[in-house]
């Protein structure tokens, strides 16, 4: 009798079938949340809830899922019945001030990140969270303004131009912006204007870019960009895609931009490299990379560089161009930014020498 009891308490328990499936979709669930699958994962974690009401970690995931699908009013019920079953449960406070945010209420949002700090104080981005939800008091508007001067090989006049650029940030989510250049080549004179919006999305982001001038002769008459971002599951890399259709003089330029974003560092380091395809106003196919990177190694500095080999049409034809450029740029408190660039480009009919400088003011 005594051998049947030891051997009984040697067998471990086996979760039932059930049991197992549940944590099997909890665990797709979160993988599908995790790769951006956002539809998908709802529906395994409202599966979940079907089968468990009680379940607040399946519920949480559900929010964050409905944050990412711009459903807000839904994500905040949802994580409200979250801090109702689970007074303590600290990443709940955390999604609540994140959807107020969203929201636009600065205040809603820091009272949460209060609640959360108060009920744990390891988390490591309070500060950035408080930092984000006090941008919703200011900087929804920025300001820009940049001036440029080239110097030409080969006895050729001098280049200038002159860009005013505003975006208003309607939301957390979407910026409206507008901008005009004009500019100096060759001795003749262009205006350009153009609209835009960027949106960004559960998935990552979405822009539109529209404009053009009347009587251009190097700059496009008409141009039209559409571009996406999409996050992968891996922290920090983003894939990117735009497409750009421009009508010059001289004909219609097209180009494709494949390419790739990876931040890192915590966002103090930025990486992009694109994969330029045109197809020109002759109709022939060129291609070619651009790659810029931007460094921030203390508060108020930071780092641009700029390198490019590939086609482009900034004087109204197409060419193969070599650039290359540095930038530095200093903050000014929390509103005000100064950039200065110098660049360099290398053609076969001349080269370029461009100092440039920004301004940035935002309220």
């Amino acid at each position: 009798m005594i051998e049947l009891v030891l051997l009984d308490q040697t067998i471990p328990a086996v979760p039932s079938p059930v049991q197992t499936d549940l944590r099997s979709l909890y665990a797709q669930g979160v993988e599908a949340r995790f790769a951006g699958r956002f539809d998908e994962a709802l529906g395994m974690f409202e599966a979940l809830l079907a089968t468990n009401p009680e379940d607040v970690d399946s519920r949480l995931n559900a929010a964050l899922c409905l944050i990412a699908l711009e459903r807000l009013d839904e994500a905040e019920s949802e994580l409200e019945h979250v801090i109702d079953q689970a007074p303590d449960y600290v990443d709940a406070y955390t999604a609540l001030a994140r959807v107020r945010r969203m929201k636009g209420d600065a205040q809603g949002s820091h009272e949460f990140i209060d609640a959360a700090e108060t009920l744990s104080s390891d988390h490591a981005d309070y500060a950035a969270m408080r930092e984000k939800a006090s941008r919703q008091d200011r900087n929804r508007i920025t300001t820009n303004l940049t001036a440029s001067r080239s110097s030409l090989t080969k006895d050729l006049p001098d280049w200038t131009s002159l860009s005013p650029a505003v975006a208003v940030r309607v939301s957390d989510t979407l910026t409206l912006s507008a901008s005009a250049l004009y500019a100096e080549r060759f001795d003749r004179s262009n205006t350009n204007v153009h609209i835009g919006a960027a949106k960004r999305t559960g998935f990552g982001h979405v822009r539109m870019e529209i404009g053009g001038g009347t009587n251009t002769t190097f700059l496009p008459n008409t141009t039209v960009l559409v571009g996406a971002g999409v996050a992968t599951h891996y922290p920090g890399l983003e894939l990117l895609s735009d497409i750009r259709t421009s009508e010059y003089q001289s004909g219609r330029v097209t180009s494709f931009l494949p390419g790739a974003q990876y931040t890192f560092a915590g966002e103090a380091a930025e990486i992009e490299v694109r994969y330029i395809n045109v197809r020109d106003e002759n109709d022939q196919h060129r291609s070619g990379y651009r790659m810029r990177s931007t460094f921030r190694p203390t508060g108020p500095w930071a780092v641009h560089l700029y390198y490019a080999d590939a086609p482009e049409s900034s004087d109204g034809a197409t060419v193969e161009v070599q650039s290359y450029a540095a930038g530095l740029e200093m903050r000014f408190g929390r509103t005000t930014a100064l950039r200065l660039t110098a660049g360099k480009e290398l053609r076969t009919a001349y080269d370029r020498t461009d100092i440039s400088l920004s301004l940035a003011r935002s309220f």
